[in-house]
């Protein structure tokens, strides 16, 4: 019996020994931001991963890294933390294409697409502050999750201006009332769009999120 017993103790042991890791649970985070009077586009991705039933996670390296459009990206690190950062010059593509490994050493592939917005303009110019104005630009109608920021700047006493607009799907104009026209003072003022996209999916197990950017071109727009 005392032999038997010995046995068992070890069969025990090497069936601890032999136990899987815990699953890990993981998290990708991007981030695309486009500059049209720069024409440069600058990219960033995080991998997150915990266990199960932990809430702090923690951001950690990519087997094989993360790249972008098939081009590997740098992994920058400050301690223990590391980021996937890409930079380029060169015209805007409105497709997005992250690709790594996932803890099983899967391939997964994060495809997103924001549309550029070309050309811009009012219904009305000069632009009057006392009625309402509709504004239409060159370029797909908005999406789900797609919002636009108008950034106003008047070098005149040093003003900035921001209004953001949280649009419909399918929407292609905004209207604007007099009321918020107001918050202009009349005169000339440069404008430029920031057309953003938030997205959220589940792709093989893994939440992935983006935040998607597109700045325009800037414009003189004449308020009276």
């Amino acid at each position: 019996m005392k032999y038997t017993f010995f046995g068992f103790l070890l069969l025990c042991a090497g069936l601890r020994c032999s136990a899987p890791a815990p699953q890990k649970n993981q998290a990708l985070e991007c981030y695309v931001r486009y500059l049209v009077p720069e024409a440069q586009l600058s990219v960033e991705a995080t991998l997150f991963e915990w266990s199960a039933g932990e809430i702090h996670r923690t951001s950690v390296e990519a087997p094989g890294g993360i790249s972008y459009q098939n081009i590997a990206m740098t992994p920058f690190r400050v301690g223990a933390e590391v980021n996937y950062q890409s930079t380029q010059a060169g015209g805007y593509t409105p497709e997005h294409m992250f690709r790594w490994k996932d803890a099983q050493r899967r391939d997964v592939q994060y495809d997103l697409e924001l549309a550029p917005i070309t050309a811009f303009s009012f219904d009305k110019n000069p632009l009057p502050r006392d009625s309402a104005a509709t504004f239409r630009w060159d370029g797909k109608a908005l999406e789900k999750g797609e919002s636009l920021v108008f950034l106003w700047e008047r070098e005149a006493g040093n003003l900035t201006v921001p209004m953001e607009v949280l649009g419909s799907p399918g929407q292609t104009s905004i209207d604007f009332p007099a009321a918020k026209l107001k918050d202009l003072e009349p005169g000339a003022w440069t404008l430029y769009l920031v057309r953003k996209k938030a997205v959220k999916t589940d792709i093989q197990g893994i939440a992935a999120s983006a935040l998607l950017e597109f700045y325009t071109r800037v414009d003189t727009i004449q308020v009276r």
